[in-house]
């Protein structure tokens, strides 16, 4: 079912990132995250000049802004509550420094009043520093690869981490590989998902969707590849799956991790083998799909439950794409904003998007950018719809009871983990070190699936390197090693895992399937 040919796929990749590459040196960046003027929002310069010991004054004169893919003119902040007199920041060896030359109170730094000058160590910067002036203009001072900007309809952002999203698009999008999409609730998979089918060959073809989680495992079979006549009772007619009505398009695979295992052999199959066979018929049926599937769940850990087949989860990430979280994109925040309050101001009120748009409260913006967001965009398209309805008709935006009920209230964000811009980039296992490695495993239980996200790698990459380091999984260890640990401390697993340095749900798995316990 299309190509799974990896040397096909590595070439794809090789000319993708060769005709848009984005570079491992970072840049400092000043990124508009909220401006009098609700247009400006979004707006860049590069502050290049840091890396060379040059000071960057930051006043209402300059230095210029501009939006990243070219769209506006360069101009200064030009806005009257911002002193004439600049804030300085020079690069310092612990990271960098502000220096306030103008009125006590003109700036804060990360919530902080700004009095004199004030060193901000590089861990802050890796995160962002959150820079306010005048009361009126919030900036961001991270730091930025310079990608360039290559859009792709329905992904909106400039940041490195969505950067990287659009080249991994382009990278898989001329092969037929099937593609696993990864990432947290809300991060916006599906339009992954459908942009991979629209960059590809297959965009005059259907794409068709569907939610694992929703199918039962009394339709799932008939849902997915069809079934014939006289199938089962009531089965009057012959009726085409999904597969078939997806044939020569993409077939989009939602929640995979839901998938009843009694599906699981069944869709092994269909990939391996570019065929289905309907529920009642005897003969296979070709068909020409390309898969692509979506998950927040750790599939991994599914795996060493014994309630995700390894060879399906093994086919299925042909190809992975990450969907970073909106914390580790915080740049994108406000472009984020202005695009969903267009849209949903458009959606309601019947107005094009594009119109005058109300003022956005600093204070809301400040609330925002420093939120862990744990429902991603999902999360931040109901705080806009909220806004959307309240501050109908007004100049400025206002929020509702109900705003601050979905900023305070709803999930917590996912087990702390580091910033992207502090992570290692995919592909690039061989920069993490052994006590990193290690020290990601020990915080993560020795689970490869967690120790993976914390340190911002496919899961397949860190099992890469614990094979090359020596370090060992529950799958390794002889009988010998798990007889003598199990007498000696009483069949205790979490003890067992402890002292073999594994995760203790594959450690159950290889005792049970060695007849251990």
């Amino acid at each position: 079912m299309g190509d799974s040919n990896p040397d096909s796929l590595n070439d794809t990749t090789r000319r993708s990132r060769a005709k848009h590459p984005v570079s491992s040196a970072t840049v400092p960046c000043l990124t508009i995250l909220c401006h009098p003027d609700p247009r400006r929002l979004g707006e860049q310069v590069l502050l290049a000049g840091l890396l060379v010991g040059k000071a960057v004054s930051v006043s209402r004169l300059g230095p210029a802004f501009a939006q990243p893919d070219g769209a506006t003119a360069a101009r200064p902040l030009e806005d009257s509550h911002v002193s004439r007199t600049p804030l300085q920041i020079t690069s310092a060896r612990s990271g960098a420094t502000f220096t306030l030359t103008g009125p006590r109170g003109e700036a804060t730094v990360d919530g902080q009043p700004l009095d004199g000058s004030e060193t901000v160590v590089r861990e802050r910067l890796a995160r962002g520093v959150v820079i306010l002036l005048g009361g009126h203009v919030l900036l961001l001072l991270h730091q930025t690869c310079s990608p360039g900007y290559h859009p792709i309809e329905g992904i909106v952002g400039h940041s490195d981490a969505i950067a990287l999203v659009r080249q991994e698009i382009a990278a898989v999008a001329a092969s037929d590989i099937p593609v696993l999409v990864r990432g947290e609730t809300g991060t916006g998979k599906e339009l992954v998902a459908r942009a991979v089918h629209e960059q590809s060959r297959r965009a005059r073809h259907e794409y068709v969707a569907v939610n694992m989680a929703t199918l039962a495992s009394s339709v799932a079979v008939s849902t997915l590849f069809g079934h014939g006549k006289g199938a089962f009772t009531g089965a009057q007619q012959r009726h085409a799956g999904l597969f078939e009505r997806a044939s020569g398009g993409t077939l989009f695979l939602d929640e995979i991790g839901a998938t009843p295992l009694v599906v699981q052999p069944m869709l092994l199959r269909a990939i391996e083998s570019g065929t289905i066979l309907p529920l009642g018929e005897e003969v296979a049926r070709p068909v020409d799909v390309r898969l692509v599937a979506a998950t927040d769940a750790d599939l991994e850990h599914d795996v060493e439950d014994g309630t995700f087949r390894a060879a399906l989860l093994h086919r299925l990430a042909g190809y992975e794409i990450r969907v970073p979280p909106l914390r580790e994109r915080r740049d994108d925040i406000p472009r984020l904003f202005v695009a969903l309050l267009e849209a949903e101001t458009a959606r309601t009120a019947g107005e094009a998007a594009g119109g005058d748009r109300p003022r956005v409260p600093v204070d809301l913006m400040i609330r925002l950018v420093g939120h862990p967001l744990p429902g991603n965009v999902r999360q931040l398209r109901n705080v806009v719809r909220q806004i959307a309805l309240a501050s109908a008709g007004l100049a400025e935006l206002v929020t509702t009871a109900g705003v601050e009920r979905l900023l305070d209230g709803g999930l917590e964000p996912p087990a702390a983990r580091p910033a992207a811009a502090s992570s290692p980039p995919p592909g690039r296992g061989s920069s993490v070190s052994d006590e990193a490695l290690l020290a990601a495993l020990e915080e993560s239980d020795w689970s490869p699936a967690r120790a993976a996200t914390r340190l911002g790698l496919a899961t397949s990459t860190l099992h890469d390197l614990m094979q090359r380091r020596g370090i060992r999984r529950a799958s390794d260890l002889s009988d010998e090693d798990l007889l003598a640990a199990h007498r000696s401390l009483n069949g205790d697993v979490g003890a067992m895992a402890s002292r073999l340095r594994v995760s203790p749900r594959a450690l159950l798995l290889a005792l049970k399937s060695r007849r251990i316990v």
